[in-house]
Formats: structure tokens, sequence, C-alpha cells
């Protein structure tokens, strides 16, 4: 499977949505681990780098890892999944705090309302994957998919948040009942790929009689508030001198936990990018 990002170049899609047919979820789901060290995520988010570089999503850098400044924090949990001795896929799930979304450098205002009416938002970003497995593929992502909705059950979330490329969202909104909150935009996190946004609206999506195939995989396999305890922190003296500190200071001229200018975080990274 292709990294599944939020946005890829219409020539590397992957129609993970013909896929679903072909892979029982159980069946070929994947094992996950929630970081719980600074290796863990550096492994991780170089993953990230080198599919997202691959794919021309983002420019190479010296530190060979990709992060932005709404993923690093207390907030985050990354999720990864072996492949013998490295890391085979990944994702990062960061629930709201003040400096924002990532999704905030397009749909600020969208976002804005939702919080204005009482929604707490979860953003889950930062999907790769090693392996070139169809099967496989989806599997992971059911797996990293469980672990995203019992993260926000955990820390009572109402929405999860994400950003794909058009071919992908008739998967996210089959299999957990993700809706299109948006119109489609240039994305430009990711060299200005285009951008589907969709929401799922957790709590209401789950006290449903029947559930999307995948969000009832997530409801019937709970995944306890323990798995998550032990996540990686960012805390600064855990950051002091690593590639994440490093990159967040060459790339944006930040220290970790640092917010950009007055504006929410997600807002400043379209004109940085």
């Amino acid at each position: 499977m292709q990294a599944l990002t939020s946005s890829e170049t219409p020539d590397k899609v992957i129609d993970i949505t013909a896929r679903l047919a072909r892979s029982a979820t159980r069946r070929s789901e994947s094992p996950c681990l929630c970081a719980t060290s600074l290796e863990h995520v550096q492994s991780a988010w170089r993953l990230v780098y080198d599919r997202y570089t691959e794919m021309g999503l983002i420019d190479p850098n010296p530190f060979r890892i990709h992060a932005v400044p709404t993923a690093v924090g207390e907030h985050a949990c990354v999720i990864w999944g072996p492949e013998g001795r490295e890391v085979g896929y990944t994702m990062t799930l960061f629930r709201d705090n003040p400096m924002g979304l990532a999704l905030d450098s397009v749909y600020a205002s969208h976002l804005d309302k939702l919080r204005r009416n009482g929604r707490r938002l979860l953003e889950v970003g930062m999907l790769a994957d090693r392996r070139q497995s169809a099967a496989r593929g989806v599997g992971a992502l059911f797996s990293m998919m469980r672990w995203a909705v019992h993260f926000g059950l955990h820390t009572d979330v109402t929405d999860i948040v994400i950003g794909v490329h058009p071919r992908h969202a008739q998967f996210y909104e089959r299999c957990y009942g993700f809706e299109q909150f948006a119109s489609s935009a240039s994305y430009p996190l990711v060299r200005n790929n285009p951008v589907v946004p969709l929401r799922l609206r957790l709590l209401e999506q789950l006290a449903r009689d029947v559930l999307p195939r995948g969000l009832a995989d997530a409801r019937d396999n709970p995944i306890p508030g323990s798995a998550f305890s032990q996540r990686f922190a960012f805390g600064p003296e855990q950051l002091r001198s690593s590639l994440i500190a490093d990159l967040l200071n060459a790339r944006y001229g930040i220290e970790p936990g640092q917010r950009v200018g007055a504006g929410r975080t997600g807002r400043e990274l379209a004109r940085i990018a």
C-alpha cells in the first residue's frame, strides 16, 4: 500500500475503496502500538518523510523527518506498527489545542464554527506505509483508525477530522461515516495537492444501531485508556537537541510548543509552507 496521505499526487493515488472487497477487516488487521519514546516518534516521522518526499508532497530536508508544529505536544499521539525491526506504518493523532490543527491552514473558519458550537476536535494525519501489499495495507489502516477512535473517546473529543485526497474520501465515508464539511481545496502543506475535509461525528455515529464497517470494528474491539497513558509527551527536555526540535527551528523558526505569530499555528502554516 502506498502512503494513505491527506493529499497525494494524482498519478500516485491508490484507490483503497476498491481494495476493501478483497480484504477482511479482522483477518488482515495489523498490530499497532502507541509511540512511547523519542526514538519511536522520530522513526515514525522518518517514514512519513520518506514516503512524502518520494511522492513529491514535501521538500527534502537535512533532518530526514517530517513534522508540523501542531503535531508536536502532549496533545498528540503517534501510532505505529512494526515491519520487522522497522516502523512499517504510522499515523499521528492530535487533539485541538491553542496552536490549532493543521487543517486550520485552509479550513479555519469551518473549524472555528465547530469550536463555537462546543465540538471538541481530533485531527488524524501524517499517514504512511512502507509495504506494497494491498491486503496488509488496508488492514493496517483499519487497525490505526481503531486506535484513533479510542484515543478520541478516551480524550473526550466529539469529532474526528481528516483531510484526504478526493479519491480516498469514499473509503472514509463508507467505512467510518465521515461527512464532507467543506469544499475541496488546494492544501499548501503538501505542495497544493487537493484535499477533501471530512468530519466524523464520533459520539452520534457510535450511538447508531447499525454502524459502518470500520466504525463497528472499532466499537467491538475496544482499546483501554492505559494503552495511551505512556505515550510520548513531547516535553521540552525530551526534545532538546532532537531532530524534531532542529526541524521546527529550521523550518518554522520556533521551538517545540511555541506558537507561530499571533494567530493559530494552523493558519500560519499556510503562509510559511
